[in-house]
């Protein structure tokens, strides 16, 4: 009996369904099915993006293994008849939790993740690469069923002629939530950092903190007038005053809809900090005020923050640190990284932990010395009792 529990336990928390649908119950959103023309287009997406070396959402029609330019051309080619489909992909992880992770933090492909009109889901992961393709079970059916009705959507189907009902397109909407916030209210373990997605929102920063984001129901929302007045971060009581607000009106690539509102944090997030966040809209003329908080992620491990070009810094043998340095300017990432040492001193492991933190754990007698140096900067390790 152990054993079974232990392989369902490790069953779910390798499932890449099971983890999105947690994400989407945490914000009150429907869980999403699998769907096999969904999968089979994401596997062949995913072939296509290794065999042609291209992180693309749109495929070459003379590339290996074209399937369709357009997400949904190659849910089309397989099998699926709504062309409602929308597409996320990453590439580097080394799991699908990973995966799932990184694309929350990257705002395009978290509002995605987070749509309040899907309930269906192919993915696939070859290699480092992972797909998802996301859809609409109400709209895929009816674009199968023969009808010929006068007013609705068109452009949905595999016939771009067909007209698929308001009712059938809203059905799903319906039964989500009027608004959802990410983080959520009293989410904990919250990333700190967010680095680039593709295409980038914030092209002007190499890194930043984690975004805020809220996003209100179609449903409801689509047809109301909501201005937004002020939407502010704040660290244990204390304004966060580097931050960056992107709405429709603003975004470099004309991706986010007027029920849309992100705020980038213009620094990296504090490991352990609990954040507040507080957002006024004026919608349909009357004042709207939203007000909820999270929790950033602890590191169970030991922190050195570099700050300037160089330092010295003591450590103590056989423990696992992670030396972050603080960014130079807005687009600063670790590179060049080179280290030396003298007999005594042993490297047991290093290495990047992100763009601007390395981990490593060195072993040796008190005062050994370990040098690091990047592009930009210079520190020295010594060894302490």
């Amino acid at each position: 009996m152990k054993k079974l529990i232990l392989f369902l336990a490790v069953f779910l928390f390798a499932n890449p369904l099971f983890t999105i649908n947690e994400y989407r119950n945490a914000v009150r959103l429907n869980p999403l099915d699998e769907n096999p023309s969904l999968t089979l287009a994401a596997k062949w997406h995913a072939k296509y993006i290794y065999a042609n070396n291209e992180i693309t959402h749109i495929q070459r029609k003379y590339g290996r293994y074209f399937s369709g330019k357009t997400p949904a051309d190659r849910a089309i080619s397989c099998g699926y008849e709504s062309r409602y489909v929308i597409e996320n992909l990453s590439r580097g992880e080394k799991s699908y939790n990973e995966s799932i992770k990184d694309l929350f933090g990257a705002i395009y492909h978290r509002f995605g993740f987070l749509n309040f009109n899907i309930n269906e889901i192919g993915y696939y992961k070859l290699n480092d690469i992972y797909v998802y393709n996301m859809g609409n079970s109400f709209i895929n059916r009816a674009c199968k069923i023969k009808s010929d009705y006068k007013s609705g959507f068109a452009g949905l189907c595999r016939d771009k002629n067909k007209i698929i009902p308001k009712g059938v397109y809203y059905d799903q909407m319906k039964t989500n939530p009027q608004m959802v916030t990410w983080p959520y209210d009293g989410m904990k373990n919250t990333p700190a950092v967010f680095y680039e997605e593709i295409p980038d929102p914030l092209p002007e920063y190499g890194v930043c903190g984690y975004p805020v984001s809220i996003s209100f129901n179609p449903y409801y929302y689509e047809n109301k007038k909501i201005s937004l007045i002020s939407f502010e971060l704040y660290k244990n009581g204390k304004k966060v005053e580097k931050t960056k607000i992107i709405t429709y009106k603003n975004d470099v690539n004309r991706m986010l809809k007027k029920t849309q509102f992100v705020l980038f944090p213009l620094e990296r997030l504090e490991y352990g900090a609990h954040y507040d966040v507080k957002a006024d809209f004026i919608i349909n003329g009357r004042m709207k005020s939203f007000e909820w908080g999270f929790d950033v992620e602890e590191k169970r491990i030991p922190v050195i923050t570099v700050i300037g070009t160089n330092g010295k810094y003591f450590i103590k043998s056989n423990i696992t640190y992670l030396i972050y340095f603080k960014p130079l300017n807005s687009n600063d990432r670790l590179s060049g990284l080179k280290y030396e040492y003298i007999k005594g001193l042993k490297i047991n492991k290093i290495g990047y932990k992100d763009a601007n933190t390395i981990y490593l754990n060195i072993s040796g007698y008190p005062g050994k010395k370990l040098k690091i140096t990047t592009k930009k900067r210079k520190i020295i390790l010594v060894i302490k009792d």
